[in-house]
């Protein structure tokens, strides 16, 4: 660091320390102050709207929707209990008839049939109603098709988007049917409602949890209750700016801004583990607290300063995203950080005094960090040559790492739908449907008819679509809307180059679009998004290295020792075979972010010339990365699987961050390495 802002950091710093009490009551009325904007906030299920505008294909869906009348799709499994077939008919009968006298537009169809009739599926053979079951079969006139050889009934129904809560109504109020064990609707409001109650769960399961487990693991590292101080208020200081931004910038929570919580919590709570770390450095005397307190503020200041700017710069990166909840995620993380770094900067003087009054200051008796110390000292060449090879295997897989979105992994694992889904993903594809809008250019209606009518026939043909039906747009005489169920996920790529050698076809525009080409355009802009922010976050995080230490090599050396993290990420992530999606694709770009904390107090620490091994630096570094990690690893029990990769794939990150800097960052930079000698 320049002398002059070395200068001018140790004055205000030493100008804080001097003055515990005023700069505690200072911090305690901005918590107060950024606490009264605090609205309850809106808990969101759904992306759809936020994301509109923002996706090509998801508005060629909203506009094929509109076409057809914003018409929507309603799936309901149904689990027969224990009574007999007729109970069971009649029963299905009364919902058939409550189904339909909602509204005239609700159109209740069945998956193999376009006839307006009910389908039931999976009825155990040798059922004693078995007879019946064939008579019914072979009696059209009764309105119910029945598959022998089945043991559950799914209906598909149609209807305008408006009446979707008031058939949901419905459905609830006959689930309390006698001759139904279980009933399960797929429907877009449902799928809101429990998604909604996921992150309305994880909201107050997390914080609390993260909060009490974290400090927890630093009373036993410390030993003494007063050692929680700092981090209790950190972590108070952390949620407080989080919801408080929430509500500032009216942002909803959803399953991508969700993170900013966690990892704001995290972040804030361990980096208050530098203060504590390095005040316990030696025992202190009671006369000498406040000039210990200032040394700490004056020594971990700078670096946390700079860290948590190196981290705001990375998250604040994801505003340029074009997808609002990512915009969102970044700018609220980064702005919550920042406001974090201040509180907890001018409480720190008041909360370390109190702390060093009774504290023993016995961490360097820690067996554990002891042992990691020493391994980590001695075998600092061979652990580096590890790691780097490491590296350059992360890196030859990083071409084979695919980003697609499994749409189940954004629903919570208990949701009742969650199997389901698969179920009728693999069997009917449902909830896949592939929709097209063929529009006639000119006023001949008849001409436009019959072209329609040839994609129709031809689409019809093709084995990769079952059920193809058309009817004219509402919005538009010479349009018309076609749709089919896929027969496999498999066949969209042969659908899409038949419609694709249509739409070439003059006179006409022909778009198409289902559920897979949405999330696959949305992968695409997420990984574009990642690529552009990684770039300009390299370039500013280690550019502000650069300008701090004034030393290419250091900036080289710290660029070398970060990258070997990121690319176990993308080794690990290759081995396990599973892609990236719209949330865990940032991992990356957020672990920069966190991981170059280290780095940073790393280099502060080098610039006086101190060991590395052994000194206070080691143990701040080694705790606060144990206390991150143990955060990440908490938000496992998130009900979302996104949230509960994303989590796992940055403790992977940290824990190979926190190894890299303590062995290939000082063997770059010709670090002293050796093990301070205990007296």
């Amino acid at each position: 660091m320049p002398p002059t802002i070395k200068h001018r950091w140790n004055q205000l710093l030493g100008w804080i320390a001097c003055r515990p009490r005023a700069a505690a009551i200072v911090s305690l009325l901005l918590l107060v102050a950024v606490g009264g904007s605090i609205r309850e906030p809106i808990i969101e299920g759904s992306m759809v709207d936020q994301l509109s505008g923002s996706n090509a294909q998801l508005e060629v869906a909203r506009r094929i929707v509109a076409a057809s009348g914003d018409e929507t799709m309603v799936a309901i499994i149904m689990d027969p209990a224990d009574v007999s077939i007729g109970e069971i008919f009649a029963d299905l009968s009364a919902l058939r008839g409550r189904l339909v006298s909602l509204d005239e537009r609700i159109r209740i169809r069945s998956v193999d049939d376009a006839a307006d009739q009910m389908f039931a599926y999976d009825l155990e053979v040798g059922d004693p109603g078995v007879e019946l079951l064939a008579a019914l079969r072979d009696n059209p006139d009764a309105g119910t098709i029945i598959n022998a050889a089945a043991s559950r009934f799914l209906v598909v129904v149609t209807l305008p988007a408006e009446l979707e809560p008031k058939l949901v109504d419905a459905i609830a109020a006959f689930g309390r049917a006698p001759s139904m064990e279980d009933i399960t609707v797929l429907a877009g409001a449902q799928l809101e409602a429990d998604v909604a109650a996921g992150l309305a769960k994880d909201l107050r399961l997390l914080i609390p949890v993260i909060v009490a487990v974290t400090l927890l693991a630093l009373f036993v590292a410390f030993g003494y209750w007063r050692a929680l101080l700092l981090p209790l208020y950190a972590s108070i200081a952390s949620t407080v700016a989080t919801f408080a931004l929430f509500s500032t910038m009216v942002v909803t929570i959803n399953l991508v801004t969700l993170i900013a919580l966690p990892v704001v919590l995290i972040v804030g709570l361990a980096n208050s583990c530098h203060f504590l770390a390095k005040s316990s450095a030696e025992p202190v005397a009671a006369g000498d607290v406040a000039d210990v307190v200032k040394t700490t503020l004056q020594r971990v200041g700078p670096p946390f300063f700079y860290s948590t700017l190196t981290t705001s710069i990375a998250l604040a990166s994801l505003g340029f995203n074009e997808l609002p909840p990512i915009a969102h995620l970044g700018l609220l993380s980064a702005g919550a950080l920042l406001i974090v770094f201040l509180l907890v900067l001018l409480a720190a003087p008041l909360l370390l005094t109190w702390y060093l009054g009774g504290a023993s200051n016995s961490w360097r008796e820690s067996s554990l960090f002891g042992f990691l110390s020493r391994r980590l000292a001695a075998g600092r060449a061979i652990i580096s040559s590890l790691l780097l090879l490491a590296m350059l295997g992360g890196a030859i897989s990083v071409p084979l790492l695919t980003v697609k979105s499994d749409p189940r992994a954004f629903f919570p694992d208990d949701a009742p739908f969650s199997s389901a889904l698969e179920l009728f993903e693999r069997e009917f594809y449902v909830f896949s449907p592939l929709r097209a809008l063929v529009i006639i250019e000119g006023d001949d209606r008849l001409a436009g008819l019959r072209a329609a009518g040839v994609i129709r026939d031809s689409l019809a043909r093709h084995d990769g679509l079952r059920r193809v039906s058309m009817r004219p747009a509402v919005d538009d005489k010479n349009a018309y809307v076609l749709s089919g169920l896929l027969a496999s996920g498999d066949d969209l790529a042969h659908v899409s180059a038949l419609l694709e050698r249509h739409a070439a076809s003059p006179g006409l525009e022909l778009i198409y679009t289902n559920a897979e080409l949405v999330y696959g355009d949305i992968d695409r802009q997420a990984m574009e998004s990642l690529l552009r922010s990684l770039a300009w976050s390299v370039a500013l995080i280690f550019g502000a290295i650069l300008v701090l230490f004034r030393s290419a090599r250091t900036v080289l050396s710290a660029l070398l020792a970060n990258a070997v993290p990121l690319m176990l990420v993308c080794g690990a992530v290759w081995l396990i075979g599973n892609p990236l999606n719209l949330v865990t694709v940032f991992v990356f770009l957020v672990a920069l972010g966190v991981i170059v904390d280290d780095s940073i107090h790393i280099l502060f620490w080098r610039a006086t010339g101190d060991a590395v091994s052994g000194s206070s630096i080691e143990f701040s570094v080694l705790l606060s990365t144990l206390m991150l990690c143990l955060g990440l690893l908490l938000c496992q029990l998130s009900d979302f699987p996104t949230t509960r990769m994303f989590a796992a794939y940055c403790a992977l990150a940290l824990l190979g961050a926190v190894v890299s800097n303590l062995t290939v960052l000082p063997l770059l930079l010709r670090q002293p390495m050796a093990r301070e000698e205990q007296g």
